[in-house]
């Protein structure tokens, strides 16, 4: 019997949010009997650090990264000043180019072997961390869309000569990869679409913590951190503007974050009384598969797994036409994509809320869904 192959993913931190999902999805299922596995956390918080699955090593990052996930003008508006130097200072040395040497000797310090496979579980400074290692093998794995929103604007020659080092580039999506490799000008790239935890179904099966009422009329869902990418605004302006036609329904939205005030002010503003918040959920999955509709409104993604997981529990999907999406909703019975935009949101809800007779129909065909889960896990086995 040959021995394990050893791996190393590199995050930056562990917050609720899609990476740190989909890879603690990838991690459980990778077959222990095949890799051992370490993960280092460089910012060593989230609560997603409880969801680690059974069997993974836990490495901390040096205090000399604690800032790496901190927004430079949220460390200025909270008056925290000490952490705010360690940003600065680590923005000088990325600026400077002073940071290849400077994690070279801060792995010393973390590390205490080579590693078989090396993989950035998130586009950016991971990226360069794990490029100017030592690790045999270097894969950077891409979960947004860089034609929409490119994080690494600011340092453009640091992650493209970090790239040169990179013997692989996973995307979640087709059209991510493609916004990447052009973006970058780098060919080293294949598409594997995120892993899923199907156990879900019997999650939302077996809980009783339900949330969403039986109603006379639809009960749509969305669920997403509270973050301007989510935009969860429209789809509340386009929930108003679907009252306004005349259809009436109730609108649940599960998550928090930032912009939470703000968006219980607009519904506060627009006098709606259809929509209810229901807070973070680690198990919002009976809540989307009772709902007649799920409802994405970001302005971009890589390939939104919350998507995948609302087939998966049998709910039809109204998704805003963002990477990957095409790649979801195959079927006319799966859902609708609709243009990116406040009047595509508004249109396509009305569209979706004008026929219930529909929608239930589009729920009995979703019965049969199947996400091919073992066919995406070869994959990654394959390039791993």
């Amino acid at each position: 019997m040959t021995d394990k192959k050893t791996l190393l993913f590199v995050n930056d931190e562990m917050e609720m949010g899609g990476v740190a999902r989909v890879l603690n999805t990838l991690m459980r299922a990778l077959p222990k009997d095949r890799y051992d596995i370490d993960l280092l956390v460089l910012h060593k918080r989230g609560m997603l650090l409880n969801e680690i699955p059974e069997g993974v090593r836990v490495i901390e990052g040096t205090p000399f990264f604690n800032t790496v996930d901190e927004p430079l003008k949220e460390l200025l508006e909270s008056h925290r000043w000490r952490e705010l130097f360690s940003k600065i200072r680590l923005l000088f040395y990325m600026k400077t180019g002073l940071i290849k040497g400077r994690i070279v000797r801060e792995r010393k310090k973390i590390l205490s072997k080579q590693y078989d496979v090396e993989v950035a579980a998130k586009e950016g400074f991971c990226t360069i961390f794990t490029a100017y290692g030592d690790s045999r093998r270097k894969i950077n794995w891409v979960l947004t869309d860089y034609s929409v929103r490119n994080y690494s604007s600011n340092h453009m020659t640091l992650v493209r000569q970090a790239l040169q080092k990179i013997d692989l580039n996973i995307a979640d999506s087709q059209k991510a990869l493609v916004a990447y490799e052009t973006v970058f000008r780098v060919q080293n790239g294949v598409a594997i679409h995120n892993l899923m935890d199907l156990s879900i179904l019997d999650r939302a099966a077996k809980t009783e913590d339900v949330s969403v009422r039986d109603s006379d009329t639809p009960n749509i869902i969305s669920v997403a951190r509270f973050h301007p990418q989510k935009a969860i605004d429209r789809l509340i302006r386009a929930s108003h503007a679907a009252l306004q036609a005349g259809y009436p329904h109730t609108l649940y939205l599960v998550g928090g974050g930032e912009l939470e005030g703000e968006l219980k002010a607009l519904v506060s503003e627009l006098k709606m009384d259809n929509v209810v918040f229901l807070g973070y959920r680690s198990n919002p999955y009976a809540d989307i598969r009772k709902c007649d509709l799920f409802v994405l409104s970001s302005l971009y993604e890589g390939f939104a797994t919350v998507n995948s997981e609302s087939l998966i529990v049998g709910t039809p999907v109204l998704t805003t036409k963002v990477s990957g999406c095409e790649e979801q909703i195959t079927s006319p019975d799966y859902g609708w994509i609709v243009d990116n935009s406040q009047e595509g949101l508004n249109e396509g809800l009305i569209h979706a809320l004008r026929d219930r007779e529909r929608l239930a129909a589009m729920k009995a065909v979703l019965k049969d869904y199947r996400y091919d889960n073992s066919a995406v896990l070869q994959q990654f086995m394959d390039v791993l």
